[in-house]
C-alpha cells in the first residue's frame, strides 16, 4: 500500500510539474511574446507564423492551442516509438494541457515595450521547458528533436534549440521586420539559457545509494533501467547498523527514474550523484 502512495504522489507532482510548465508558456506567449509582435521559437513559433499568414491573406484567426495538438501527433508518435514509454506519456500530457491552456489564459497586452515582452516571454518559456526536462519529460514539437539531438550527440538541449530556431528568425524577419526578429532571437537566446541553467545536460552519472532495502532497489532498477548495480557492503559509523551501498552508472536523462524507482522503493535511502568525468568498459547508452 505504501508503496503504491509513493507511486501515486511521484504522478502528481510530475502532473504539477507539467501543469505549471504549461501554464507559464500560455502566460509568456498570450501575454508577452503574441501581443509583443514576436515569435517563440521550434513549432509553437512555426505556428505563430502561420497563424499570422492565414490572418493577414484570408482574415481567418486559427487557433494557436488547437494548431499545437494537431502538429504534435506525429511528433509524438515517434517519441513513443524510438525516445521511450515514460518520456511520451509525460510529453503528450503536456501537449494536451499546453493546448487547453493557451485557449484558457485571455491576451491581454502588458506592455508595448518589446525588449521587456522578449525579456520576460523568454525567461518563462526557458523556465517551463527547463522543468519539463528536469523531470525527463519535454513540451513537445522541436523540443522533441532537440532532446534527441542532445542525447545522441552529447550537446546542450539550449544549443540544438537554438540552432533550430535559425528557421524562425529569418521567416519572421523577411515576412515582418528585422526589428521583431532581432527582439525574437533576444527573446529565443534567453530561453537557451535558462533552459540550460534548469536542465542537468547530458552526461553520465554516478549514484551511490545507502538503503536497507537492497533487494527491492535492485529488482526495480533492473526491470525499469536494465543498469548494472555494484554492492558495498558499509556501515554507519556513529549507528554502526550494516548497510548496503549500490553503486551504478547511469545517463542524466536516467536519472530522474532512478530517482523515483529509489523513493518508491525505500523513502530513506540515501543518495548521492557524482557526475562521471569519463566511463571505461562495458557501458551501453540507451535510449532516454
Amino acid at each position: 500500500m505504501k508503496k503504491i502512495e509513493k507511486i501515486t504522489d511521484v504522478k502528481v507532482k510530475n502532473a504539477l510539474t507539467l501543469l505549471l510548465a504549461s501554464t507559464l508558456f500560455a502566460i509568456a506567449i498570450n501575454i508577452f511574446i503574441g501581443p509583443g509582435g514576436l515569435y517563440v521559437g521550434g513549432l509553437t513559433g512555426v505556428l505563430q507564423l502561420l497563424i499570422s499568414f492565414f490572418y493577414n491573406l484570408f482574415g481567418i484567426k486559427l487557433s494557436l492551442g488547437m494548431l499545437v495538438l494537431i502538429f504534435n501527433i506525429p511528433i509524438l508518435w515517434l517519441a513513443w516509438k524510438s525516445v521511450g514509454k515514460r518520456f511520451a506519456i509525460l510529453t503528450i500530457t503536456s501537449v494536451v494541457m499546453q493546448s487547453i491552456l493557451f485557449e484558457l489564459v485571455p491576451e491581454i497586452t502588458f506592455t508595448d515595450d518589446m525588449m521587456v515582452n522578449s525579456i520576460f516571454g523568454g525567461v518563462l518559456v526557458g523556465f517551463g521547458s527547463g522543468i519539463i526536462l528536469k523531470i525527463g519529460a519535454s513540451g513537445g514539437g522541436m523540443d522533441v528533436i532537440s532532446q534527441v539531438m542532445a542525447y545522441k550527440f552529447d550537446g546542450t538541449f539550449g544549443k540544438y534549440s537554438l540552432i533550430i530556431n535559425a528557421f524562425v528568425i529569418l521567416i519572421a524577419g523577411y515576412y515582418q521586420s528585422w526589428e521583431i526578429a532581432m527582439y525574437t532571437i533576444i527573446s529565443i537566446y534567453i530561453t537557451s539559457v535558462v533552459v540550460d541553467k534548469v536542465h542537468t545536460i547530458h552526461q553520465n552519472l554516478t549514484l551511490y545509494i545507502v538503503t536497507q532495502k537492497e533487494a527491492e532497489i535492485k529488482a526495480s532498477i533492473w526491470a525499469r533501467l536494465h543498469r548494472g548495480i555494484t554492492v558495498l557492503e558499509a556501515s554507519g559509523a556513529y549507528t554502526e547498523e550494516r548497510r548496503s551501498v549500490l553503486m551504478m552508472v547511469l545517463s542524466s536523462y536516467e536519472l530522474y527514474e532512478a530517482l523515483e524507482i529509489i523513493k518508491t522503493s525505500d523513502a530513506n535511502a540515501f543518495v548521492n550523484i557524482v557526475r562521471s568525468e569519463a566511463v571505461i568498459g562495458n557501458f551501453i547508452k540507451k535510449r532516454m
